[in-house]
């Protein structure tokens, strides 16, 4: 991750994380940047989250079950051990009581639900990467992205900025089928739950050049 080209749920939770936890992490990011200038990498290993979210896929699909995959992944990396089972029953509960997909027919469609939003003026890319595109029962289709952080829980407004980001940066798909969900917090936000105001592109951007300012003033530093 950099500040300057970061993905939609890393950047909702720099907007909202505590002054300690921002400064750590981008603090982190400019250590980062520093290494690679120095001729390494940014890796850090590859996205924590990412083995989780390809096993909802293919729970979804029908062609696994999340509970028994969560526990292959623990298996196979204890470093999953103590926040995979909470996402898992976290995603369960969608799934089952909130979403209403439970005894719906899920098809995981081909397509590739990825889009970039870029701020001029402010030299940002924010990136939304993995969102898998789904056809229920096979009448209606939803395209859904997970905010996984556990510091901060993300408030009312921060899921209308991340209903926008993906509703501006998925230009093939129908901005109403949109599902920004937080397994952690066993929660979703959708246009019709939670509508936009008007806004949100101001607010965004506001927000995302303060974190630039405020990246570059700890740099300085």
């Amino acid at each position: 991750m950099s500040v300057l080209d970061i993905p939609l749920r890393k950047a909702l939770q720099l907007f909202y994380a505590s002054p300690k936890l921002r400064r750590k992490i981008l603090k982190e990011d400019i250590r980062l940047d520093v290494r690679k200038e120095s001729g390494g990498n940014r890796s850090q290993g590859g996205d924590f989250y990412q083995p989780f979210w390809t096993d909802v896929k293919i729970h979804m699909s029908g062609a696994g079950d999340i509970s028994d995959l969560t526990d292959k992944r623990i298996n196979s990396n204890k470093r999953y051990a103590r926040l995979y089972p909470a996402l898992k029953d976290g995603i369960l509960v969608l799934i089952n009581e909130k979403l209403r997909w439970s005894n719906e027919r899920l098809e995981i469609l081909p397509q590739s639900a990825h889009g970039v939003l870029c701020f001029e003026g402010l030299g940002g890319v924010i990136r939304i990467k993995n969102a898998f595109y789904a056809r229920v029962r096979g009448e209606y289709t939803r395209v859904v992205y997970s905010y996984f952080s556990e510091e901060p829980v993300l408030p009312e407004e921060g899921g209308r900025l991340g209903l926008w980001a993906m509703q501006t940066a998925l230009k093939d798909f129908d901005p109403n089928d949109m599902r920004l969900i937080d397994p952690l917090r066993r929660t979703f936000f959708s246009p019709r739950l939670t509508p936009l105001r008007g806004d949100e592109e101001a607010v965004f951007r506001k927000y995302y050049g303060s974190l630039i300012d405020e990246r570059e003033r700890i740099k300085r530093e």
